[in-house]
């Protein structure tokens, strides 16, 4: 059988970097659909389910940007933004909360966190923050390991 030489097969896009973004959230759909949406768009996602997973992944992993959620049993997003401002410094945190609470979003950026968003989200609202976020702080895109 012959093949057209002028229909070639589709190019496969490979994206050579891309940043890393760690999704904390205590609501399995929340993180898992945030996780999924920034994959889509070109971000590696890693996911932790409270803050002190999120510690444990940022021991052994270092992302290049933090989402995380305000309000979580245990660790509070505050707290979170706390101790990655102590011990992961310029580490860019993002928070999301389902509350309007002005004083839990102030608490949270003078913890470090550069933006705080309201749930649900615009995702191109939440694109552009974490684009913003990136530029902010000063990270160069890390090269992913080969294949």
């Amino acid at each position: 059988m012959k093949t057209n030489p002028r229909i070639n097969k589709p190019a496969k896009l490979v994206l050579k970097r891309r940043y890393r973004i760690l999704v904390v959230d205590d609501d399995l759909d929340t993180r898992e659909l945030v996780a999924a949406a920034l994959i889509e768009t070109g971000y590696a996602a890693e996911v932790a389910q409270d803050g002190f997973d999120a510690v444990a992944k940022l021991q052994a992993l270092t992302p290049d940007l933090v989402l995380t959620d305000l309000m979580m049993p245990g660790m509070h997003g505050v707290d979170l933004a706390q101790w990655i401002r102590t011990y992961k410094p310029g580490l860019p945190v993002i928070v999301i909360t389902g509350r309007e609470t002005f004083g839990l979003r102030t608490d949270a950026e003078a913890y470090g966190a550069l933006a705080c968003l309201v749930k649900p989200v615009n995702l191109e609202e939440l694109l552009w923050t974490i684009d913003r976020a990136l530029v902010q702080s000063g990270i160069d895109r890390p090269a992913l390991p080969p294949s």
